[in-house]
């Protein structure tokens, strides 16, 4: 996600302000034809999908210790240089008391270089690398990584690609002080680690289902499962498909970037095997259908300890994801605000110094960017 800060608001001409409204009614129509027919059906879509034997009933255990962990970067392009900041949070779910962490654990990362369109490709790279080392660091019994599973390879791989050598360098510099490498190791094979993104294009359960009944099925498998899923149920667990799972890679810009591409391939081959598995579970009548992606090897008494733990940390129907992943997520979002109070806090610094006019090119931006 991109946006922009700004002081107050700025408001949209009065007439496009209007004639955004008035196309309202043609954007209602739009979303009705396209989510209407899977409501229409809903009982036949879950007859289908209960006939293949693709719904499973959760079996109550003991939930275990959780964390949830996100990050964030914002770009501040000021008139004269680009400042950076990134970080990661951990969030440790509700208990009756604490379990391991006494207060909220974090990385962050900050940086001001001159003006380059691919600052982003840095900041993405080194934010997932926090990421990353907050997850392997958690003691917890479970860890959730907001996202999915390639998310990571993705991000590093931005990074790893940027024209740049100056910005790689600075990329691999944090790698190496976080054992970036094996902390992506850990979060490809170890079974404590699941992902649950909360944007999911997947449509592998309505080709399914659209196969079955010889007729299209619109949307996607999030929105689909979370109609016809009732109260504790869940999709049988799948392996993920081929595609893309069996096609990640890292590229390298140089010969210098070969062992990074090297070391990062070999750290997710658990991820390119397909040792990876996904469901839908629905915890509560106001909840969503969770996409949870979790380890292959994951033994069953495991995986009912997984959906218990989630159900657990499910607080009301406002609150549209698991406690800790929620509150990671808030805090993470809040990156634009503490670089803001940081441009004012150097501006401050460098005019203490004698050289106000340096801070005054810090004053005026282009534009804040970041996630």
């Amino acid at each position: 996600m991109t946006y922009e800060v700004h002081e107050g608001y700025a408001r949209l001409p009065e007439d496009l302000l209007r004639d955004l409204l008035n196309g309202a009614e043609d954007l209602a129509g739009q979303v009705t034809e396209m989510l209407e027919p899977a409501l229409d059906q809903r009982e036949q879509l879950r007859s289908t999908i209960d006939s293949l034997g693709l719904i499973r009933t959760f079996q109550p255990c003991q939930p275990v210790t959780v964390a949830g962990i996100d990050g964030g970067f914002a770009i501040e392009r000021t008139s004269a240089v680009d400042i950076s900041l990134s970080v990661a949070v951990g969030v440790e779910g509700l208990t009756g008391e604490t379990v391991y962490w006494s207060g909220t654990q974090y990385e962050w990362w900050t940086r001001v270089s001159g003006h380059d369109l691919e600052t982003e490709r840095l900041a993405r790279g080194v934010m997932v690398a926090q990421e990353l080392a907050v997850l392997r660091d958690a003691p917890h019994g479970l860890r959730i990584l907001d996202g999915s599973h390639i998310t990571p390879v993705i991000q590093l791989n931005t990074a790893l690609t940027a024209q740049s050598e100056e910005l790689r360098q600075e990329a691999q510099r944090v790698w190496t002080r976080l054992q970036t490498v094996e902390a992506l190791a850990s979060a490809a094979k170890d079974i404590r680690v699941i992902a649950m993104p909360k944007y999911d294009s997947s449509r592998v359960v309505c080709a399914t289902v659209a196969n079955e009944l010889g007729l299209e099925i619109p949307g996607d498998d999030k929105y689909l499962l979370g109609l016809i899923l009732n109260p504790r149920e869940l999709l049988l667990p799948q392996q993920v498909p081929e595609q893309p799972w069996a096609s990640l890679h890292f590229n390298a810009r140089s010969e210098a970037d070969e062992k990074w591409a090297q070391a990062f391939g070999e750290a997710i081959q658990p991820l390119k095997e397909r040792e990876l598995k996904f469901t839908y579970f629905k915890p509560s009548e106001f909840s969503p259908a969770y996409r949870i992606e979790f380890k292959g090897n994951v033994p069953d008494e495991d995986f009912n300890t997984i959906l218990a733990t989630i159900e657990s940390q499910i607080t009301g129907p406002f609150v549209r994801e698991p406690y800790p992943q929620y509150l990671a997520d808030v805090m993470a979002k809040s990156v634009g605000l503490g670089l803001s109070a940081l441009q004012t806090a150097v501006q401050l610094r460098m005019s203490g110094m004698g050289r106000p006019e340096i801070a005054e090119l810090l004053i005026h931006s282009y534009r804040t960017e970041g996630v």
